[in-house]
């Protein structure tokens, strides 16, 4: 499966999948997406509806309750959006958790490792299972994978299991390349910086002084790099891992 040359950015029509969509950075992917003219499921454990209170979302998403370390529910989520519009065209894993922090090894509990694994990294490979037979039904895709420079470095503040299961995701998003380019599925990753979400909001050490660019990450600086991972712009682009951090990987 030879890609088309990459062209300009245009999403009009495409049909997409946020996980962790109800806020943060899934929120903002989820808003780009349908700015850029796509239609969206939105996936999340919590509530997505307010998405769609926007005019322009109105008919272009699905809100759908989904547990994405579920094997059913995502079965059923994924069949609800290829049931209303037919395919899947891009797929972004963006769903996770960070979990406890801030202890020593010997303290982590299993269940602690397992829940976050099954999260963040589980979940990756689950939802891409399952829209790739719909990629490559149609000989192309665009799987995007959010990670983290937590996954590069060993984190800041993360735990080992959140460092771990980011690298992880990075890892899978090489092998997924290798294996979906001849079938035209173009699969790459982001690894963000520290980035202001609710997820970061109450650790005080995470701070612009940070960043060389002298200011935090914010979810629109994530959703904005997605647009283009999603779309011809970047035809000749598959398994990158591309560091969104302000400048911050230079440092460490």
């Amino acid at each position: 499966m030879i890609p088309d040359i990459s062209g300009p950015i245009s999403l009009d029509g495409k049909i997409a999948i946020v996980t962790g969509a109800s806020r943060g950075i899934g929120k903002a992917i989820a808003l780009a997406l349908i700015r850029e003219g796509a239609y969206v499921g939105a996936f999340d454990v919590l509530p997505c509806e307010s998405i769609r209170d926007l005019p322009a979302a109105k008919e272009k998403v699905i809100a759908a309750t989904c547990d994405v370390t579920n094997e059913l529910e995502i079965k059923n989520a994924v069949e609800s959006v290829v049931s209303q519009w037919g395919r899947v065209d891009i797929l972004v894993n963006n769903a996770a958790i960070v979990g406890i922090y801030g202890k020593e090894l010997e303290d982590f509990t299993i269940e602690e490792w397992e829940e976050l694994i099954k999260t963040n990294l589980e979940s990756t490979f689950l939802m891409t299972r399952e829209v790739w037979p719909y990629m490559k039904q149609v000989g192309k895709g665009k799987v995007i994978c959010i990670g983290s420079i937590a996954g590069k470095i060993g984190g800041f503040f993360a735990g080992p299991h959140y460092c771990a299961s980011k690298s992880g995701i990075h890892g899978f998003v090489k092998w997924a390349a290798k294996n979906g380019a001849k079938y035209g599925i173009h699969v790459n990753g982001i690894a963000p910086g520290p980035t202001v979400t609710k997820m970061t909001a109450d650790e005080p050490l995470i701070t612009d002084n940070m960043v060389p660019l002298g200011r935090l990450g914010q979810p629109e600086d994530i959703a904005e790099v997605v647009i283009f991972l999603s779309s011809q712009a970047s035809n000749f682009i598959t398994g990158c891992v591309l560091d969104v951090n302000g400048g911050l990987l230079m440092t460490q």
